[in-house]
């Protein structure tokens, strides 16, 4: 009890919002808006603030407030204090059709269409006021996961740190896409497979998610880079005109083929080449959060009965 009894700033629940707002921002002007102060009052409670912890906290570059050292290393801190107040006032029997809460999901465009999809569906009718907020994967992906910047992350990795959870959505088979009378075709007709080897002389397309973490290799086979980008709903595209390839999973291949404005086809990958697996990805501090476990159950419940629907995957075991 002798951390009780020492004396210590009496600090709000509000104020520590505030902080939290103005880190994400890195507005003074947008963390008042958002918080619903005027500028005089949000500066008078930067500045008590500043006293209550003895730091700076945020100092000015340009137009930014950039948080300090202190000030970002006591935002996880600041986070969890939020998170347990928060349930001191929530329970199991959440409401979920009046809440206006926004989830904040890390992923790529391919995310939406394979693992989302009917989640978005489901999340509309069951919490008709709250709002999905999609953002790109990259290289702060943990740290806006750890800070509360972003809630769920879906990308495919087996091992995150310590203070996350992961989920195995499922095991994926690749397959390779190609235009209509590619000459891999024929020779797939001829020999019944595709083999590494078979796929030298072509081209691939190649996602380049800069700063996204490695999700490990795919043992893709050697093959020269025709095109590179970011975005995978383009792919379509960029094979029509042309003899390049693009190896990815069954599940995301089946959604370009339902296209009926792309003459492809869909060949099987060499067998060498290991599963794909999504993964949902939180951390630790919404662990217990009622609404976020919705959230995420709806995610995995979904995407795992869009794979057994159309029996181009398996569940790992548990």
């Amino acid at each position: 009890m002798e951390m009780l009894d020492k004396a210590q700033p009496d600090l709000s629940l509000d104020e520590l919002r505030f902080l939290v707002t103005l880190f994400e921002t890195q507005s003074l002007t947008q963390a008042a808006s958002s918080r619903g102060l005027s500028m005089g009052v949000a500066s008078r409670r930067l500045s008590a603030l500043r006293e209550a912890f003895q730091d700076e906290l945020f100092v000015r570059s340009g137009l930014q407030m950039l948080p300090t050292a202190r000030m970002r290393a006591m935002l996880p801190k600041v986070l969890n204090l939020l998170s347990l107040s928060q349930s001191l006032f929530s329970s199991d029997a959440f409401d979920l059709a009046n809440t206006r809460r926004t989830v904040r999901i890390l992923g790529v465009d391919n995310a939406v269409m394979t693992i989302l999809r009917e989640a978005i569906g489901r999340f509309a009718k069951d919490a008709p006021n709250a709002t999905i907020e999609i953002r790109a994967i990259d290289s702060q992906m943990f740290e806006l996961l750890r800070t509360g910047r972003a809630d769920i992350a879906i990308y495919p990795l087996k091992t995150v740190p310590k203070d996350f959870h992961v989920v195995e959505l499922y095991h994926s088979r690749r397959g390779i896409l190609v235009r209509k009378g590619h000459p891999l075709i024929d020779l797939y007709n001829k020999k019944g497979f595709i083999s590494a080897e078979d796929l030298h002389p072509y081209r691939k397309v190649e996602m380049n998610h800069a700063g996204a973490p490695d999700f490990g290799p795919a043992v893709d086979p050697p093959q020269e880079v025709g095109i590179s980008m970011p975005y995978f709903l383009a792919v379509p595209y960029a094979l029509m005109e042309t003899d390049f390839t693009y190896i990815a999973p069954v599940l995301t291949l089946l959604n370009f083929l339902r296209d009926d404005r792309y003459e492809l086809r869909m060949l099987p990958a060499p067998q060498q080449m290991s599963a794909f697996t999504p993964s949902v990805v939180w951390h630790k501090g919404t662990h217990s959060d009622p609404f976020l476990q919705w959230v995420r159950g709806v995610i995995v419940g979904s995407a795992r009965a869009e794979a057994r629907r159309l029996g181009v995957v398996e569940e790992p075991e548990i």
